[in-house]
This record gives structure tokens, sequence and C-alpha cells, in this order.
């Protein structure tokens, strides 16, 4: 590995923190005094002792799983809602399997945090009662994945969740995750390892640690065979460190159905046993979505069920089906939208075994092998680079502090097979992934429409702060960009920036200009915060937010699009960069 990436890495190892290996006893321990309990399916009927010897009965059956994911504006909304799903399936037949419950992500922060905080969309969790009123609302398993083992209220959470009989718990991306007002990193990491040590306790009882890669890290990858590489190192930590159990979901930001389905062999190939299979389910894309007559998007995701349900159908991986509301790209989806996407997927699978003489999975298994491959290399090559720099790779706690602190991007440029080792940063795909590609094509076309419009150098010599509100990066990458090709400085503040750390960039950096992206509801509360830190300063910015702006608003049980709230507020939110470009260069 050369000096400059060695250099970089060593500077990200932990000054001092406490042993690890001694965290996760301490987890294991506190776990042998939790009582695990029974999710709502598990204690309906005799046949199953455990969520993992159901889901492997559906695949010997060939059946498909069905995951869905639910989170309403209050936990009143959320049981009712629960209790809905169940009915509809007495109703019609179609059976779900698992409902996956989404808090609001100040359910991650401990409570002295949370009023401080940005709210997003969706309820929140204080008590015990507050999982077991979901638990058994109905018949069916509920698993409360994200802001949980992760988060810097790993600990509670972590043990809520398996009281509640929740069958995983996650999500492990999220350990990536910044959460605003909340800084002690060694802390919550150490709660983290803790926590694993406390699933740890749970093994033989099958619950796991939960991941969703498009969270994390494979997020910011241009090669799809990087997600297995990295899911083998989330695996190493997980199951070799700290002795859980580990699952894995995917899907959202990989729209093309044999990556899709190359990444899911790839990673069975790899790291599932008899005993336990390692896929949860594929995540419906969402990068393909029209904003505009939306029933079209049935069109793009009924294709994408056929296909997966065809690999599930041949090669009985457990690989559920999570489908995604027609309307996911605009807004946070009501009952009723969900309810029809799945049952859409639940008619698909009907017809599929029709399909499956005529199919060739051949180029999917030439695929998988490269991908099996090419991530065992990838997760070799971190190993190694991370010896080489002095990493305790024994540790986890020390590992996932270096990889909390490490850019994504050159994770993958560090450890690619095609940058491994030399001074190259240009990773070259076996697969590249879409929403990456498609991220640098838009940015190309607008750079082109606005040169083409005598835009060129109207940004020259005005320095702007740019960040996103939540861990999303691809439309901060896009906005970069952009701005940089108008002739703008930017100052890239990276994800998870609180309001006041914004503020202080750009105080910092003498610029009255702040570009702020947002796509998990908190567009609102997130404006306001900004206004009122900016009041108190007596200062003047220039703030332009863009992403999905939308909220739920006193009373209602679903978001509602609130750019005309920010504008009158004095945020420019048109939400077009185009048109933010011309009005930023239009200033003296």
């Amino acid at each position: 590995m050369n000096e400059v990436n060695l250099e970089y890495i060593r500077h990200l190892k932990p000054k001092g923190h406490r042993p690890g290996k001694e965290l996760v006893r301490e987890g294991v321990e506190l776990g042998k005094t939790i009582k695990a309990g029974r999710s709502g399916f598990i204690r309906s009927q005799s046949k199953y002792s455990n969520h993992m010897e159901y889901k492997k009965d559906l695949a010997k059956q060939g059946k498909i799983y069905y995951n869905i994911l639910l989170g309403l504006a209050t936990l009143d909304d959320q049981i009712d809602a629960i209790k809905k799903i169940y009915d509809f399936t007495v109703e019609t037949g179609l059976e779900v399997n698992c409902i996956q419950a989404i808090p609001s992500g100040l359910v991650a922060l401990p409570r002295e945090y949370r009023e401080k905080a940005p709210a997003t969309t969706s309820f929140e969790m204080f008590e015990m009662e507050d999982y077991e009123r979901q638990a058994s609302a109905a018949p069916i398993d509920i698993t409360f994945n994200d802001y949980h083992l992760f988060s810097p209220n790993a600990l509670e959470n972590t043990i809520f969740a398996i009281q509640s009989g929740s069958p995983r718990v996650g999500d492990m991306t999220q350990f990536f995750w910044s959460y605003n007002g909340f800084d002690d990193e060694e802390k919550r990491l150490g709660d983290v390892v803790k926590a694993l040590g406390i699933m740890a306790s749970k093994r033989d009882e099958m619950f796991a640690a939960e991941t969703y890669l498009d969270d994390g890290y494979p997020g910011y990858f241009m090669d799809c065979a990087s997600y297995v590489g990295y899911a083998l190192l989330e695996h190493y930590i997980c199951t070799e460190l700290c002795g859980a159990r580990y699952t894995i979901s995917f899907g959202g930001l990989l729209s093309e159905n044999d990556t899709r389905a190359g990444v899911a062999m790839a990673l069975d190939a790899l790291m599932s046993t008899e005993e336990q299979p390692v896929l949860t389910y594929l995540n419906s894309s969402t990068n393909l979505q029209w904003d505009h007559h939306i029933h079209g998007n049935y069109g793009i995701s009924v294709p994408e069920f056929l296909f997966e349900m065809l690999v599930e159908k041949k090669y009985h991986m457990s690989l559920g089906v999570n489908p995604v509301s027609i309307t996911e790209k605009i807004k946070v989806p009501t009952l009723d939208e969900l309810i029809n996407i799945l049952t859409a997927a639940k008619r698909t699978e009907e017809k599929a075994e029709e399909w499956l003489p005529y199919f060739n999975f051949k180029p999917l298994e030439e695929m998988r092998d490269v991908m099996v491959r090419e991530g065992r290399i990838l997760f070799d090559n971190v190993i190694e680079g991370f010896k080489q720099a002095g990493i305790d790779t024994e540790d986890p706690l020390e590992m996932l502090m270096v990889l909390k602190n490490m850019n994504p991007i050159r994770f993958e440029q560090m450890f690619h097979s095609s940058t491994y080792g030399t001074d190259k940063t240009q990773v070259e795909p076996f697969y590249p992934t879409v929403l990456g590609r498609q991220t640098m094509d838009m940015m190309q076309e607008i750079i082109d429409e606005l040169m083409n419009d005598n835009c060129r150098g109207i940004l020259n010599g005005k320095k702007i702060v740019a960040a996103s509100g939540d861990a999303h990066t691809y439309g901060l990458v896009l906005v970069e960009g952009v701005l940089n090709a108008a002739g703008a400085e930017v100052v890239n503040g990276g994800v998870d920036m609180a309001p006041v750390d914004m503020l202080d960039l750009a105080d910092e950096e003498n610029t009255p200009f702040i570009g702020v992206s947002c796509h998990n509801g908190q567009a609102l509360d997130y404006a306001r915060q900004l206004l009122e830190l900016a009041g108190k300063r007596g200062k003047e910015y220039w703030i332009f937010m863009g992403g999905k702006l939308n909220a739920i608003l006193p009373g209602d049980a679903e978001p509602t699009e609130i750019a005309d709230r920010l504008m009158e507020m004095g945020i420019h939110a048109e939400n077009d960069i185009r048109k933010t470009v011309r009005q930023i260069g239009a200033l003296n």
C-alpha cells in the first residue's frame, strides 16, 4: 500500500480507548440477564420456535418472503396500520411476513438530546411499552432496525428490541452516520460494541444484527463488487470479532436487475450457512422512479419483483422482497400505497414460476463469481492495509472508530483491486453502480446547460459552504460539482451536518452562502434552527435548500411539501440548482 494512503489511515487510529473485546464480554454478560421476547407471529403458532426457522422453511417451499417498511406520524397511527395490514392479509390471503418499523430519527438519541435535534417524520418511542404495543398488535413479526443497534442510544434500544422479540436489530451501516448534538463517538461506538455483545448472547436464539448496505459506505461506491467486499468487512467485525449473527438487506440504490441479483448471489455464496441464510430482503430501487405520472412506476417495480423472484426460486437463498411504494420519490407513502405495491408484488409471484424454464441464469452465475472474487480481494486488501497502518484488526471498537472517520469514497479508491497498491484514485468498476453513474450524468447535463447559457464563471470569486443535513450524499455531490463548474469555491462540509456547525463553517470561511441538502423530513425544523441561530449571531446568510423538502405538520399523519413555507421564511428553496447558480451569480 502506498505511503500516502498508509499515512491517511494512521491518522485515523484512535489515540486510546477501552479494549473492544472487553466491551463485547461486558455486553454478553449483560445480555444473559435480559429475557428475549417472542414476536407477534411466533407467539401466534407452535410450528416455529424462531423467525429464522420460519424464513428458511419459506425458502425451502419456494415461497417469497415479504418485508414492508412502515413509519407513520404517531405511535397510535403505527399500531392502527399494523392491525389494518393484518386485516388485509386475512381478507385476501396475501401474507405479510414482516413489518420493519421506521421510527423518528430522534429515537437514535438518548432522551436528553432529543429536544434540541431537528424533528423528522415518523413516530417516537420512549419505553418498552412502545415496542411491545407494536409487537403484540398483530400476529406478524415486527423488527426494529433503523436508529437502534448502531446509534448513540444503542444499549437501551437494543435491549428493548430484543425484549419485544425483534428477530433482527440494526442497522449496521448506520454506525457511519452522525447525529446532531451527540459528539462523543468513542462513547457511542463503545456502546455499539457492547450492544453487539448483547446480540452475541442471543445467538443461539437466532437474533441477528441487520445491515442495510445502501445506507452506509456502499451508497458511495462506483462498483457493485465493492458492496460485497464491504459486507465481508461488516460480517467480520460482527461475527468474528463480536460473536453475533449478521444479516443483510440492500437494493434501494441499485436499479439494474442483473447487478441486484449478482450482488445477492455473491453475498449468499460467501456468507450463508445451512444454519443461517445471510440475506433478508432486496429493497425496490427508487432512483428510476418518476416524480410525475407516478402510476408509471409500477412498470419499474413489477419487472424487478419478477426478476428477483425467479432468482430466489432457482437458488433458495431466503432472499425476500421489500416492495417500495410508487410514491417513494416524492413523499413518505400512505398505508394504502404500501398495500397497493405489496399486492402488485404478491400477484406477480403467482405467475413467476411460469417463467423459470425460459430464464438463462448463466450470466448471473458468471457475475456472481466475479463479485465473489473481487469481494474477497477488497476485504483482504482492507485487512492487510489496516495492519500495515498499525490498526488493531482484532479490536472491533478500533475498527469501527477508524471506519467511522474514513471517507467512504477514498475507502473504495484505496482498496479496490484496480487501485490497491498504486497511486491511482480512479476506480475501474467491474459492474458500475447506477446511481453514481446517473449522478455524474445529471451533473454534466446541468453543467452543459449552464455553460451554453453563458454562465461560465458566473460564480467566480464566490465561496459557498455546502453540506447534507442527513446521511444522503449524491445530491451533495451533484450540487458541489455544478457550483464548482460555475466558478465557485465550494467548501464541502460532508454529511450529517448540524445547523450550528453549518453556520460555524460559514463563519470560519467568511462567506454568507450556505447550501443544505435534506431528505429525511427534517427540512422545516432544520431551517428554523438555522435562522434562529443566525439571528442570535446578528448576521445575514444566503441559505438555499434542496432535496426532499417535506415535513409532517402538526395534526397531520402524512408529510407535506414545505418549499413554499421555507421561502416565506427567507430560505431559497426553489430546489433547482440552475436557478440557484443564476441567483447567486446576480449578487454583487
